[in-house]
């Protein structure tokens, strides 16, 4: 099966600029397919880790990692039935002074992760991995 489609239809977004679709098995956490020229093709199995942990305790305080870039988790509905999305916001740096929003989404098998353009807020960002993480769950994938 190719994922190009799936990230195809993210990023044609208009408030989506880069995409990602994970493994989220455990010993399975690569990429299945990302943008062309985005950086998120770099998140690491380690990330995706910290992402879909059980223990979701010290997300809020400690925030996660998306390819090596910090970010603050916003909200966490992961793993909470009919919605199974996590907003988080890029923490800003001297090299990168845009705080860009991401949403993650988690289906039965896969984390889709979209990084909004500049100044768009998780509002804007969210519906597109929502919409695609329901599709995906209902087709059990």
């Amino acid at each position: 099966m190719s994922w190009d489609s799936y990230i195809s239809s993210l990023t044609k977004s208009e408030w989506v600029d880069d995409a990602v679709i994970i493994g989220a098995a455990p010993g399975q956490e690569s990429v299945w397919a990302s943008a062309p020229g985005g950086w998120l093709s770099g998140v690491t199995p380690a990330e995706v880790q910290a992402i879909i942990t059980k223990d979701r305790g010290t997300l809020f305080s400690s925030g996660v990692t998306l390819a090596g870039r910090r970010c603050t988790v916003l909200r966490d509905a992961l793993n909470v039935d009919g919605q199974n999305t996590m907003d988080v916001k890029m923490k800003t740096s001297d090299k990168e002074p845009d705080p860009f929003s991401f949403t993650i989404g988690r289906s039965m098998n896969a984390i889709i992760i979209a990084k909004g353009v500049k100044d768009a807020h998780g509002g804007k960002v969210n519906p597109p991995v929502f919409d695609m993480t329901a599709y995906l769950r209902k087709m059990k994938m």
